[in-house]
């Protein structure tokens, strides 16, 4: 199922988006080496024109604002929420550790106050790797606020928790979300062909990804 743009269904907190690798202090994690080296960021998270932070309970009437729609969650792959699925959701997520590999990091994205869409980030398999999702809300389209979301949110994923490759996986129809993956910077490293079902119909996954030192560079 891809990943980004809506952003991917963060499920509860082992199957759901984000995440830098398992701290050496979690047992099985991998050597200190290979895990993220890392400081919770301080929040909120500010760009120039959005709010970003974790999200919270509150938050679920924004949330089903878009994910209520079907043009929006058809490249998620799952069915439209209703009121209860929102609550739940955002009470689980909001509630979620981000410590190790299959934790997830769901962040509100707000624009003057307004909660007007998500990102989020999977702590991924293997050494310092994570996932990269985001949504937004249709109404606010066309003018860049995703593109701004997800560059600071892959700030995040560089800078304060220490990845090393973030990559996004994406319906190949999808061409809002591609742009915004190309527009940060990151590459197209790999085309799955016909490896999920959209609607009944065999979909292509495209996979963008982005290292640490290519990200500095594109700053």
């Amino acid at each position: 199922m891809p990943s980004s743009a809506p952003a991917p269904e963060p499920a509860a907190p082992t199957s759901s988006p984000p995440g830098p690798a398992a701290p050496a202090s979690v047992p099985g994690s991998p050597a200190r080496s290979a895990a993220p080296d890392h400081a919770d960021p301080a929040w909120p998270v500010v760009t120039e024109r959005l709010t970003l932070r974790p999200v919270s309970p509150d938050d679920a009437d924004a949330f089903f604002a878009w994910r209520s729609r079907p043009d929006v969650v058809r490249y998620m792959y799952q069915p439209p929420w209703d009121v209860a699925t929102a609550e739940v959701k955002l009470r689980t997520w909001s509630s979620a550790p981000f410590e190790e590999p299959g934790d997830v990091l769901v962040l509100a994205v707000e624009a003057d106050g307004d909660v007007i869409g998500e990102t989020l980030l999977k702590w991924a398999a293997g050494p310092r790797q994570a996932e990269l999702g985001y949504a937004m809300h249709p109404d606010v389209g066309g003018r860049g606020l995703a593109t701004e979301a997800a560059r600071a949110t892959l700030g995040l994923a560089f800078a304060a928790y220490g990845f090393h490759r973030v990559y996004a996986r994406i319906d190949e129809e999808n061409l809002a979300s591609v742009r915004v993956a190309e527009r940060l910077g990151m590459r197209q490293e790999a085309r799955l062909l016909e490896n999920d079902l959209r609607d009944g119909v065999w979909a292509n996954e495209v996979v963008y990804a982005i290292l640490d030192r290519e990200h500095a560079e594109h700053a």
